[in-house]
């Protein structure tokens, strides 16, 4: 067992965890033959879930927040309510760009101090309700027939800005420089985003559980003696936790059986 790369062959004396989608690995990275066609054929159903945006902002001070308990807060999340939350899902969904988008805002600055110049700030915005391919703006704006153009993606993330502008005034003053990447840019960036999902696959009951990553498998260990699959696409999906991984490390070191789940066909019905 053994991973090419650039013309060279690295073997693995006891196993090679990958840690990528269903897509690149029985897509790209597996040679024909390799696995059964019925693996081939399930992973090109995967399917992938919203895309995400991001903003990144140079600010020359910190934000001053109408609530000045937000000044010592690492994470803020900005959002009318758990309602506002779902009207901008939805519209994901149908491909408009939310009028209200839920706004993730890291001021993780707060926590290290060097992550920027002295007396200056940062902020990293998540967006993670947009469209991979946007048919029309729900604010009626922004002009979306172009796809994602240098033009749209600053209209939106200014449209961002304003939103966090009003509970924080003294933003736009402030602003040094604005970075956007948006969905194509980030499926460029990292091949594991694809549609511009930073998760890894939509997470529905269909693909999660025994049946991620895919319904045959229903596991980490694959068809290959020695390659396991983890990574957010696996299961138990998308975190910070590494679960995966740490699932397939103890199977590998202590024998333990937790990375090898029952396979299920995928026309198996479950009773109950």
């Amino acid at each position: 067992m053994g991973v090419a790369s650039g013309g060279r062959v690295f073997r693995a004396r006891r196993a090679v965890l990958a840690s990528v989608t269903p897509t690149a690995l029985y897509g790209t990275l597996l040679p024909q033959g390799a696995v059964r066609s019925e693996l081939r054929d399930e992973a090109r159903r995967f399917r992938y879930g919203r895309a995400a945006m991001q903003i990144h902002v140079a600010l020359s001070q910190p934000l001053g927040w109408r609530d000045p308990r937000l000044n010592t807060i690492p994470i803020v999340h900005l959002s009318d309510g758990s309602g506002s939350t779902g009207i901008a899902c939805a519209e994901a969904e149908a491909g408009l760009l939310p009028r209200r988008p839920t706004v993730v805002v890291g001021q993780q600055y707060v926590l290290d101090s060097s992550r920027v110049p002295p007396g200056a700030a940062a902020l990293w915005l998540q967006l993670q309700e947009v469209p991979f391919t946007p048919r029309g703006d729900s604010a009626g704006e922004l002009d979306t027939a172009q796809g994602w153009t240098p033009e749209l993606a600053q209209g939106y993330a200014d449209r961002v800005l304003n939103r966090i502008a009003r509970h924080a005034p003294d933003l736009p003053g402030k602003v040094l420089a604005v970075d956007v990447i948006a969905p194509p840019d980030l499926t460029r960036r990292n091949p594991n985003a694809v549609d511009g999902d930073p998760y890894g696959g939509s997470v529905e009951l269909d693909q999660s559980f025994l049946w991620r990553p895919l319904p045959s498998p229903g596991r980490h260990a694959t068809d290959i003696r020695g390659l396991w699959h983890i990574g957010a696409s696996t299961h138990p999906g998308p975190g910070l936790g590494g679960v995966s991984g740490h699932m397939v490390a103890t199977t590998l070191t202590t024998g333990a059986r937790f990375a090898r789940l029952p396979r299920l066909s995928a026309g198996r019905r479950i009773r109950g």
